[in-house]
């Protein structure tokens, strides 16, 4: 069974172009396990009350894919690699998004830190 690592964060327009880009592709349902993963900033609260994550389990489950939610807090690069490791998944998910270059140097850019610092195949789902 191959599993994906899906880091949603609690925009829900980004969440669903990454079920979208997910449930395109050509996979069985049955042989794939979807980790809804999200990492919160400061302390701990419930991934399973955001609208992102919600939305994210609604289009997975008609879709007909097996899932879990997962989440922790944290540095969010560090801890989706850490997390990718310890589940050893097959494949990281995230969601692009429009940063100025000024942007992506001044606050960092969790995308590309995890693109450059995994050995994982990472889908990158569009931004709007």
């Amino acid at each position: 069974m191959k599993t994906i690592l899906l880091c949603i964060d609690t925009d829900v327009k980004r969440a669903k172009r990454q079920v979208e880009s997910i449930t395109t592709l050509p996979l069985k349902t049955d042989d794939v396990k979807i980790v809804i993963y999200h990492v919160f900033r400061g302390g701990e609260a419930d991934a399973k009350r955001l609208k992102s994550v919600i939305e994210t389990i609604d289009k997975l489950e008609e879709a007909g894919f097996t899932f879990e939610v997962c989440q922790s807090s944290g540095d969010i690069s560090r801890n989706i690699l850490e997390t990718a490791d310890e589940l050893n998944v097959d494949t990281i998910s995230l969601a692009g998004r429009k940063r100025s270059p000024t942007g992506k140097a001044l606050f960092g850019s969790v995308t590309q830190d995890v693109i450059l610092k995994s050995n994982r195949p990472v889908i990158l789902s569009p931004a709007e």
